[in-house]
């Protein structure tokens, strides 16, 4: 009983401070209201009450009373806080040089804020750790990355939170969350990418390409302070579910660097000589002037650079839709900022991987250096867009990419395979102009951001549209040639009829989403392991159908790939010959009921040449 008045006064206390603090205007804080109805009766501890009550902590205890936050920690939800000592914090202001008592107010926030992880629906104890960055940033905004070193035996391993703070006692688990016991304080960086490069000393002639050709300046966005969110409050309601909406837009960007060692490798020991190199790949025109889109050394180092904020261990889709036989030939398209120009990352991190198995690798243990917004990682070889290479062999194949994994700002607003259901949310709600360039549509647009790994989706994600909708999707940009473009969905009742087209050119007759696959406008036959599968999927390609393929797994069914559920399906939009390097975009319009639905999961794109020696998957 006295436990629980000491926590209800606690509480009390942190409700006033939070009050008092909530106009700060110079930190970028969560904004969580504590509402009376999410307050304990219980008897285990929380997050708060174990900084309390531990007198290792006291000072960040007193810190959590001071700021309002420990009210904050008391309450239902998913936290996970990296707490530093009393110790660990003394050596901390000592070093800086200042008193606990002179520390300003939003600082002390600041530092809480970059020790806890708010999650959406999940603990993050050590066995959810990989090399990499945490799936949710902290609630100052910024990516936590776990890396791991052999202690000085060699028989263990310390974990390492952004590089440099051991994690010294793990997994102490309480009513509201999980807590770590930290050596070092964390100081999430405040550099810029450039920085990041030049602070470490091992990528010195490429940092001096970086700043030469300008994309160093290119790359120092971290949010749009022109976006105003529809809904401040975070959330909106449709009918009977929830949506949550971005209340910030963030930018972020990774940049992929071959450090010194390599560059020497390769016989380059200056820029001069990087500029040479580059010119055999990109051409000699606008020599030596390296801010110039068409110069050939800056072609080389925005073929380095991703406009969306990516750890290692983000690359790929991680979830349970996915085959097991085909883990290791997982992979992910993504246009660098070398423009329309696609750069392919497989399972193991293996960048463009040729036939003969040729990649460049990425060193994960000199990768992950935490930016403001971005990372860098380490190459393990020269990185290049080798013309010859990428469409004759890498890019010559079954290129398939989620609907998501177009518009960057739902990579960096963590957006992007986030599963429904948590905290009451069904998923999420962005404005129209949200995407940019990316993905527009229209005022009439009743537009949802789903996921869930139990369904039937490709990387659990899907685009959901509503009302009299007209979306534009901008494709993956793809190299000179023939072409056809399909489009993955799964067949519902409650879909409707959408007039599809590419590059605004109307592509047949309406598609009724809504009939099944045994129809026989569709000819969907199950698979029998005989010749009788590959004359089906002809006489259904001649329909403008396709089986779903069979790497997408999914549990419903007892556990099948999509090939094997006549309800997946894909559309054969068309054939298409492009002359050039450029965007292309495919449409979707409603031309039947504004309470009847699309459904867009994936697209795929197939030299034409190949569609006779494709696989089932």
């Amino acid at each position: 009983m006295k436990r629980l008045q000491r926590l209800n006064s606690i509480l009390t206390r942190g409700l006033l401070a939070l009050a008092a603090i909530t106009s700060t205007g110079n930190f970028v804080s969560c904004s969580d209201e504590v509402d009376e109805g999410a307050f304990y009766t219980f008897t285990g501890q929380t997050v708060s009450s174990f900084c309390h009550e531990d007198g290792r902590f006291s000072i960040f205890a007193s810190m959590l009373d001071e700021t309002g936050i420990s009210a904050l920690l008391s309450t239902y939800g998913h936290y996970t806080l990296f707490v530093p000592t009393d110790e660990v914090l003394l050596r901390y202001f000592s070093d800086k040089g200042i008193s606990l008592e002179n520390f300003p107010l939003e600082e002390k926030e600041k530092i809480i804020y970059d020790h806890i992880i708010k999650s959406e629906g999940i603990d993050y104890t050590s066995d959810r750790f990989e090399e990499g960055a945490l799936a949710e940033s902290s609630m100052s905004q910024n990516y936590i990355t776990v890396s791991f070193q052999s202690d000085d035996s060699g028989s263990g391993l310390i974990i390492y939170i952004n590089k440099n703070v051991p994690i010294v006692e793990k997994d102490i688990e309480v009513h509201n969350g999980v807590v770590h016991v930290v050596g070092n304080v964390i100081e999430p960086s405040q550099d810029f990418l450039l920085n990041t490069l030049e602070n470490e000393g091992r990528f010195t002639i490429f940092a001096e390409a970086f700043r030469a050709t300008g994309l160093d300046k290119a790359t120092e966005l971290i949010r749009d302070e022109n976006y105003v969110s529809p809904y401040p409050s975070g959330s909106v309601v449709r009918g009977e579910n929830t949506f949550k909406v971005p209340t910030i837009k963030r930018y972020g960007y990774t940049l992929f660097a071959e450090p010194d060692s390599i560059m020497h490798l390769n016989g380059i020991d200056n820029l001069s000589e990087l500029c040479t190199f580059a010119e055999r790949y990109y051409g000699t025109e606008a020599a030596g002037d390296y801010t110039n889109t068409e110069n050939a050394l800056y072609k080389f180092v925005a073929y380095h650079l991703l406009d969306r904020q990516m750890s290692t261990n983000s690359f790929l889709y991680n979830g349970p839709c996915t085959v097991t036989s085909r883990l290791n030939e997982r992979c992910e398209y993504y246009e660098t900022m070398y423009t329309y120009r696609l750069m392919e990352i497989k399972a193991g991190n293996r960048i463009n991987t040729l036939s003969d198995g040729t990649h460049v690798g990425i060193d994960e243990q000199q990768s992950n250096l935490s930016a403001i917004n971005g990372f860098v990682h380490s190459l393990t070889d020269m990185l290049v867009y080798d013309e010859s290479n990428m469409v004759n062999d890498v890019l010559n194949k079954r290129i398939r990419f989620d609907f998501y994994n177009i518009p960057p700002e739902l990579t960096n607003n963590n957006i992007r395979w986030q599963l429904v259901d948590i905290q009451g949310a069904s998923g999420y709600v962005i404005p129209n102009d949200f995407c940019g360039k990316h993905l527009s549509f229209s005022d009439e647009s009743e537009i949802t951001m789903w996921a869930n790994n139990g369904w039937t989706n490709f990387e659990a994600d899907e685009l959901k549209l509503n009302g009299w909708y007209d979306f534009t999707l901008r494709m993956l940009p793809m190299p000179p040639g023939s072409y056809e473009v399909r489009l993955g969905y799964r067949q519902e009742s409650w879909r409707g009829i959408a007039q599809i087209f590419v590059d605004n050119e109307i592509q047949g007759i309406p598609r009724d989403l809504r009939i099944t696959g045994t129809d026989p406008q569709v000819g969907w036959i199950a698979d029998v392991d005989g010749p009788q599968d590959s004359e089906n999927d002809k006489a259904m390609h001649n329909r403008g159908y396709m089986k779903a393929p069979a790497s997408i797994y999914t549990t419903q069914n007892g556990g099948v790939s999509l090939r094997a559920m006549f309800s997946c399906l894909r559309i054969v939009v068309g054939q298409f010959t492009w002359q050039e390097y450029g965007a292309h975009t495919l449409r979707g319009k409603n031309v039947y009921d504004p309470n009847q639905e699309f459904h867009g999961d994936y697209i795929e794109i197939i030299p034409t040449s190949q569609i006779d020696r494709e696989d089932i998957y």
